[in-house]
C-alpha cells in the first residue's frame, strides 16, 4: 500500500506512515466506524432532558386542567401537576443520569 501524502511504500496493515506520519486511510476508517458505534450506542443524554421537559409540561397542562373539571380547587390542582410533574421530570433526569455514568 502506498502513503496517500507522501508515496512512500508502507506495509497493509500500517497504522502511520514511517516517512511522514500521516495516518493511513484504513485506520481512519476503523476509527470512523467506531465512533459511530458508540455513537449508535450510546444516545446523548439530552434526549432524556427534553423527555423531561416535556413530560413535566404536559403534566404541568393536563393534570390541573383534569382537576378543575372535577371540581378540586386550583391551588390543590396546581400542586398535583407541579408535584407529579416533577417527580416523573426528576426520574427521566436519573435514567439520562444513569444511562451516561453506568454505560453496559
Amino acid at each position: 500500500m502506498l502513503c496517500e501524502k507522501c508515496g512512500t511504500e508502507i506495509a497493509d496493515d500500517a497504522k502511520f506512515c514511517d516517512a511522514c506520519g500521516t495516518q493511513t486511510s484504513t485506520e481512519q476508517a476503523n476509527i470512523q466506524a467506531q465512533q459511530e458505534k458508540n455513537r449508535q450506542e450510546n444516545p446523548p443524554a439530552y434526549l432524556d432532558l427534553k423527555a423531561a421537559i416535556l413530560i413535566t409540561i404536559a403534566l404541568f397542562i393536563v393534570l390541573p386542567t383534569t382537576c378543575l373539571f372535577a371540581d378540586i380547587p386550583l391551588p390543590v390542582a396546581l400542586a398535583i401537576g407541579f408535584g407529579t410533574a416533577g417527580v416523573l421530570g426528576a426520574l427521566c433526569i436519573i435514567q439520562g443520569i444513569r444511562n451516561q455514568f453506568f454505560k453496559k
